[in-house]
């Protein structure tokens, strides 16, 4: 499945890559230095967990998984000045994600939320298209139907750490403003019985803030 899913992002790449000269223009060494800060937001199209094991003993939430669900993410990506050539390139991101849309039946009351940040690493060698991949780590929570405890409340909201990876491209639509897409992997501690493994596509746009050249 992740294979497939790839698959559907190189696709993606090599579209958006075609559709005007985005590659025609290197970025010179003087660019390359330069850092800034970006804020930007996206719809997302996750399969909540991959791994599509019913809960053990769980009723209310047999077939998680088992359906796409949709959400927006919100980014925002800040840059490390830095002179020495291997630093350039890095940043710092932070993202909060919410899925609550969509899915089969069972999933009909799920939401899954994430505030995660780590760092981030871009390819500006051309003019029009960034390539990145990133790494994050934060806190996840899910909300689902209520379950009975034997105290008499309900228990309805349960949360872990995470970590994501991802990977995806900005594309230059026009001034500050850039088109991003990617693909995120989630890995969540063991939560409800099994991990939940979240992964899919987010489509949005980022405006990219003055930047200022480091000496």
């Amino acid at each position: 499945m992740i294979l497939k899913v790839l698959s559907g992002i190189a696709l993606a790449a090599t579209f958006l890559a075609s559709a005007r000269p985005l590659v025609s223009q290197a970025v010179d060494e003087a660019e390359q230095t330069k850092v800034g800060f970006s804020l930007g937001a996206g719809f997302s199209d996750f399969d909540p967990d991959v791994t599509q094991n019913p809960l053990p003993d769980d009723v209310l939430h047999e077939g998680w998984g088992q359906g796409r669900m949709w959400g927006a993410t919100v980014w925002a990506d800040a840059g490390i000045p830095a002179s020495a050539k291997w630093v350039r390139g890095f940043s710092i991101e932070a993202e909060y994600r919410t899925i609550f849309a969509g899915g089969s039946a069972g999933q009909s009351q799920i939401r899954e939320s994430h505030l995660a940040g780590g760092a981030a690493y871009t390819w500006r060698h051309w003019d029009r298209v960034n390539p990145y991949v990133k790494y994050l780590f934060g806190y996840g929570a899910v909300s689902f139907p209520p379950e009975p405890e034997t105290n008499g409340t309900t228990y309805s909201q349960d949360s872990r750490g995470i970590n994501i990876v991802g990977a995806g491209a900005e594309v230059r639509c026009t001034g500050h403003l850039w088109v991003r897409a990617e693909y995120e992997y989630e890995s969540w501690g063991e939560l409800l019985g099994p991990h939940l493994q979240p992964q899919g596509f987010t489509v949005g746009a980022m405006y990219h803030f003055r930047r200022s050249a480091q000496r």
